[in-house]
């Protein structure tokens, strides 16, 4: 889509700094497999649920089986090849080599949000802009076009809700 490579021009150019290109891929990672993981262990742990765990887990094989079979199955290739634009690339393995749409970082990271959200609603919007923010350092770093962040978005909030409605996921504190 045409103006989405004009965002992308326009957005690396205007946001960019020294000091986000030093932050951003740090906080990137916090929508990353191993932080899920990570998440799914602790939450796991702070429950001292073993249901829990293997429902969370249940939960991260569903929307990663949709993410690699809309991944692979669409084959979009990553803006930073193709757009005259700084490559701000974080690194780690399958970064550069997956397609891109939708964007598995931000689907991640609004699953998250959305379970936080379900245990503790009161902080729901800070979860959620946490989360858009993941999504938003994909677009800087080059490495997603905005559908790409805006579909991983739905995604992950989309599932976890449909999933939330069907498994009682108490939280991990009771």
């Amino acid at each position: 889509m045409n103006w989405e490579r004009e965002f992308m021009s326009w957005g690396n150019g205007w946001w960019s700094s020294s000091l986000l290109d030093q932050v951003i891929p740090w906080l990137t990672h916090l929508g990353s497999v191993v932080a899920v993981l990570l998440f799914i262990v602790f939450s796991s742990i702070l429950s001292k649920s073993r249901k829990l765990f293997y429902r969370l887990l249940l939960l991260y094989g569903i929307q990663s089986a949709i993410l690699y079979g809309l991944k692979f199955l669409v084959g979009r290739q990553r803006p930073v090849f193709f757009l005259e634009i700084p490559s701000r690339i974080s690194g780690g393995p399958g970064e550069i080599l997956d397609p891109s749409f939708p964007s598995g970082h931000t689907l991640y990271a609004f699953m998250m949000a959305t379970l936080l959200a379900h245990w503790f609603p009161r902080y729901k919007i800070v979860f959620f802009i946490v989360a858009g923010m993941i999504g938003w350092t994909r677009i800087y770093l080059g490495l997603h076009y905005p559908t790409d962040v805006i579909v991983g978005g739905i995604l992950g909030y989309g599932v976890t809700k449909l999933f939330l409605h069907w498994v009682d996921l108490k939280t991990p504190l009771n």
